[in-house]
């Protein structure tokens, strides 16, 4: 073989190298951007961002600590968020955060209507359909609306109309990784 020319073993190989790096950068570009949550009776996102001032009357004056500034590798960092994973909102019966927004950008809700995302329930995931805990029920026995949002049918069920997505239920789920996840609607 002259110099310049490759066998067509390594052309292939090459090929495949090739092909299998831009499969796996195409599936690092999917992955899903950080959640944004936001405190109960914020505004569309857009507006929201819009609105905000980033005072930090919010996050100051949430007594559950639910309530940080979005850090710098976010979309919108400096943002008031809820991470619940980390501490999720306890559905305050009058949400300081809306009390003490002068902007607008989060406006007084009710508990009951508080739609800070839906959960999700990852059934592989979760210890009560893999019956590795048999009657595991923490994220039932803790959710705010009990057999409202989240029922039990042999494992935990979502009932989406009445999810305030406050986060609780992940917090507490015992599963590594999280069976339930709460997402940004």
């Amino acid at each position: 073989m002259s110099d310049g020319q490759i066998d067509r073993k390594h052309f292939l190989k090459e090929g495949y190298l090739i092909f299998l790096r831009s499969l796996s950068s195409a599936t690092e570009e999917a992955k899903p951007a950080k959640r944004q949550i936001r405190p109960p009776g914020a505004v569309e996102e857009s507006k929201f961002l819009s609105l905000c001032n980033l005072c930090g009357k919010c996050w100051e004056g949430c007594s559950y600590g639910a309530i940080k500034q979005d850090g710098k590798e976010s979309s919108a960092p400096g943002f008031p968020v809820i991470t619940p994973n980390e501490r999720p909102c306890y559905l305050c019966d009058v949400p300081v955060c809306s009390r003490v927004c002068d902007e607008g950008a989060i406006l007084p809700v009710e508990k009951e209507n508080v739609r800070l995302g839906i959960a999700v329930v990852k059934r592989s995931a979760c210890l009560a359909y893999s019956q590795t805990i048999l009657g595991c029920n923490y994220c039932h026995d803790k959710c705010p609306l009990k057999d409202k949002a989240i029922v039990y049918e042999n494992g935990p069920v979502i009932k989406e109309e009445h999810c305030t997505g406050c986060g609780i239920c992940e917090f507490f789920c015992v599963s590594n990784p999280k069976a339930i996840e709460v997402f940004p609607v």
